[in-house]
């Protein structure tokens, strides 16, 4: 089986999710890295919002950090040692895309930390079809950047890998995984994670591979699903003053 990965060029995961996207480098079943090109200068000013205002300082400085790294060109550097390919696109609906899944015979595509909406082409364009790497346990933790509410909240965090539809978090689950929370660093949690999804995510590729694409999914449905959007100044003081550092 060959799969194809897609992420982010800047995340606000500390090492900008280096611990994920190049431990996959490694895996004999991924054929090439798509990094999206989404860098640009409004991630700044967000950055030095959190930073200046206190609201999240470090997560201000690790985005500004992030912003002025190398760590695009680290990880095509990396792929190509493992003689594999890296293309930089502006829109993963792009033609592009599209072209590379023909030319690669890509049979699955896994999304990583992309705030992208596959449209049915790009869907339907593989054997396998796409999975994405969701940031909370579903079918419960929904929306934008579950891991933080669920630090807020006190609920247990952790991923999801599910398949992917035209719909946001939507399509059977493959995977519900429970990382453990440091529960003092909202960063460090993020690092754990990283390391956990390129474990499990190497796992559920062998499965695919082994299966066929035959395997035991988990509805995607819950009655008292938590959707969430991105936090406010006044969430992340909250977290602050429960004694977690952001």
């Amino acid at each position: 089986m060959r799969a194809l990965l897609v992420t982010s060029e800047l995340t606000f995961v500390p090492e900008n999710y280096d611990r994920f996207i190049l431990k996959m480098a490694e895996n004999s079943h991924i054929v090439g890295l798509i990094v999206l090109k989404n860098k640009d200068l409004s991630f700044l000013a967000v950055a030095s919002y959190l930073f200046l205002t206190g609201a999240a300082p470090l997560l201000g400085k690790q985005l500004i950090k992030n912003f002025f790294s190398s760590s695009s060109r680290k990880k095509a550097d990396i792929y190509q040692n493992f003689g594999k390919k890296t293309w930089f696109l502006d829109s993963i609906n792009s033609p592009e895309t599209l072209k590379i899944i023909a030319e690669e015979k890509v049979d699955l595509v896994v999304n990583a930390r992309t705030r992208s909406i596959f449209k049915k082409a790009l869907l339907s364009a593989t054997k396998f079809g796409c999975i994405n790497i969701h940031h909370g346990l579903l079918p419960k933790q929904r929306g934008l950047m579950c891991d933080f509410w669920a630090h807020l909240d006190g609920e247990e965090f952790g991923f999801s890998i599910h398949r992917m539809t035209s719909k946001i978090d939507d399509g059977d689950i493959l995977k519900v995984v429970k990382v453990r929370s440091s529960r003092t660093s909202y960063l460090e949690s993020l690092l754990l994670s990283s390391e956990k999804e390129a474990e499990v995510c190497a796992e559920l590729l062998r499965e695919i591979d082994q299966k066929q694409n035959n395997l035991g999914t988990i509805k995607n449905f819950a009655e008292h699903a938590k959707y969430r959007k991105n936090p406010e100044r006044t969430d992340f003081l909250n977290l602050q003053k429960k004694g977690i550092k952001v």
